[in-house]
């Protein structure tokens, strides 16, 4: 380095036995460099630093311009700081971006961001420390810098990664929650906080996420995910669940709940490992969906088709159910007597044809599965009819050889449709009318020899008057009969249709069965938690356990008020700790009591409090915050 010469001009005195090992040492290093003397004179700036600052060292070295590398204005760089010995000035320059190195005694690192610095400005890491004579005077200082702008792009394209996954997974309305590796919750959005009652605030942090779902500690299954305990996983959720056929290193399954919030809930829960980009196994999420109405409905429709299975079971009318595929799905009882074939050999099969014809052939039904009506026109031709009764439904009469001994049958078959409409199969049902068949046979049988013996007996009509009044007299006793029969087979049908119009009825009843539950639930905390609360507040009570009484008081109303939910819909902008403090304000409660309540400083309350204002848009406004709060 140089001293100062007798007329003051700045000088350079060798640091080092050789100050060309110095200068080749510094020009020599790929990390840009600058040394300055005590008089902040730039005695070295090497190669690296002209190539990114774009100032050549000729034009700075000998003068105190250094700052010109980094800034817009003249101002002290961090190896200034150190010759001047200013180290409380430090903070001042470099807030919040230095720290002390651990590894160079009387030496400082800094990360900035310099705009000035190259196109479009560049992030660097910079260490400045002092040098010393051997006296152990300070000679000067050494400031090295290194250009971190990729790392510092790279870090905050991750952080903007990080925040989109966060939003979706918090916006997303699947429940979900995410563990690291030491089974630590990171991650609990709002969907899983409504699911389970449990306030992120609570959780992160814990490793006790199975308290949303179990009533004593035990793995969930992103805890065993994480573990690789893939024998445990079957274990746990044996016929439960199965690995997914779409994510790798995941499992899914579906469960019940009992302690998971009024009454136990259903759900359908995915856990998959997450790793890092070296393939490393860093935690683990799990995704759970709700389906508990979808559970109660299939258990209603399950009774509701187990009712229905039985009335037709139990019917005396012959019956058969086919598919869309034209596959047997239902053959009852009254069928299995009158064919002579037992329901086990044909459901499943496409062979009911068999209980009528000898070959293979459509039935009614097959028919108007198809969907050709023409086709029943051409198997059916002078037997069939539309029915007058039912929409999309055809009737026929016809005899069949191959049933039992020989078989007359009346039989009506219509489509089954889905809600959307469209045809799911088909519905036959066959009245065996043989013996009506052979009385009319009979009776034409009989009126066909009696006109023949008028024919041939004319002589004989007076002698034979009486008895053919008689015969005239039990064909109109027949007939009676077998209207009274059509009769009754019409009773039977709107009989099905009452049943059909009672089954509603009680799908309506539960319904109403279900609001009145809700009902009785919210009068049950009112009455039941309520008076006991209030007598518990008159006991003598010590000055935290009133606080927690009444903390307790609040939550019960919220649970039963809207405030909360309000304020979540209103304002979903408001974290769960802004949410906690505007409960607090609305009771009316001192800064420092809410303080004292949520184990806060005074400070941090008035730094939420002053949010809420901000995002109520009561900012530099006059309104008072506990009256509207109160008015939400």
């Amino acid at each position: 380095m140089k001293e100062e010469t007798d007329g003051g001009v700045p000088g350079c005195k060798p640091l080092l036995t050789d100050e060309s090992i110095l200068r080749g040492i510094i020009d020599g290093s790929f990390i840009p460099a600058f040394v300055i003397d005590r008089n902040h004179c730039v005695l070295h700036w090497n190669r690296a630093l002209e190539e990114i600052s774009k100032i050549p060292a000729a034009s700075v070295i000998g003068t105190n311009e250094h700052w010109r590398a980094f800034y817009g204005e003249p101002r002290p760089c961090m190896a200034d700081l150190l010759v001047d010995g200013a180290l409380s000035a430090i903070p001042r320059w470099y807030a919040g971006k230095f720290r002390e190195s651990s590894l160079i005694p009387e030496a400082f690192e800094a990360v900035d961001f310099f705009p000035a610095l190259g196109e479009g400005g560049r992030w660097l890491r910079f260490t400045a420390t002092l040098i010393r004579n051997d006296r152990g005077e300070i000679a000067g200082a050494v400031e090295t810098l290194e250009d971190i702008t990729e790392q510092k792009l790279a870090e905050e394209a991750l952080r903007e990664s990080q925040q989109r996954l966060y939003q979706i997974l918090e916006g997303s309305p699947i429940a979900a929650f995410v563990i690291d590796r030491d089974h630590q919750v990171i991650f609990w959005n709002r969907a899983l906080e409504e699911l389970s009652r449990i306030r992120a605030d609570d959780i992160v942090g814990t490793d006790e996420h199975w308290r949303a779902f179990y009533a004593q500690k035990r793995p969930c299954m992103a805890d065993l995910i994480i573990e690789k305990k893939l024998h445990e996983i079957r274990r746990w959720y044996a016929g439960k669940g199965a690995p997914s056929k779409l994510l790798k290193e995941a499992f899914e399954a579906t469960d019940f709940f009992p302690d998971l919030g009024e009454g136990g809930r259903w759900l359908r829960f995915t856990a998959a490992a997450i790793r890092n980009s070296q393939g490393e196994m860093v935690g683990a999420v799990e995704n759970l969906e709700d389906i508990t109405d979808q559970k109660k409905a299939e258990t209603s429709l399950l009774e509701s088709e187990q009712r229905l299975h039985s009335t037709l079971q139990g019917s005396t009318i012959p019956t058969f159910v086919i598919g869309r595929d034209h596959r047997v799905l239902f053959w009852n009882r009254a069928l299995e007597e009158l064919s002579r074939i037992p329901a086990k050999e044909v459901i499943g099969t496409n062979q009911q044809w068999r209980a009528f014809y000898n070959g293979e052939r459509p039935t009614m039904a097959d028919l108007l599965v198809g969907g050709d009506i023409r086709e029943v026109a051409r198997w059916y031709k002078g037997k069939y009819s539309k029915s007058k009764l039912l929409k999309d439904a055809f009737e026929a009469t016809d005899f069949f050889p191959s049933l039992a001994d020989g078989t007359w049958v009346r039989f009506t078959a219509t489509v089954i449709r889905n809600t959307g409409g469209e045809v799911i199969g088909a519905l036959e049902t066959l009245e065996d009318i043989t013996e009506r068949k052979r009385s009319e046979i009979a009776l034409q049988k009989a009126h066909d020899e009696l006109e023949q013996r008028v024919e041939e007996r004319t002589v004989d009509l007076l002698q034979f008057s009486e008895s053919l009044k008689r015969e005239i007299v039990e064909r109109k006793e027949a007939e009676q009969k077998l209207r009274k029969r059509e009769r009754e087979l019409k009773r039977k049908t709107n009989s099905l249709q009452e049943v059909n119009t009672a089954m509603k009825v009680l799908l309506d009843q539960r319904e109403q069965d279900r609001r009145e539950v809700e009902e009785m639930i919210l009068n049950n905390v009112k009455e039941l938690l309520a008076p006991y609360l209030e007598k518990l507040k008159k006991t003598k009570l010590s000055e935290v356990q009133a606080a927690h009484v009444r903390v307790l008081e609040t939550n019960l109303d919220n649970i039963i008020s809207p405030f909360l939910k309000n304020l979540h819909a209103k304002h979903l902008n408001l974290t769960p700790k802004e949410i906690r403090v505007a409960s607090l304000i609305k009771e009316g409660r001192t800064t420092k009591e809410i303080a004292d309540l949520l184990g806060m400083s005074v400070a941090a309350v008035e730094f939420h409090r002053n949010n809420i204002r901000k995002k109520l848009g009561l900012r530099n406004k006059k309104a008072n915050l506990v009256s509207h709060l109160a008015s939400m």
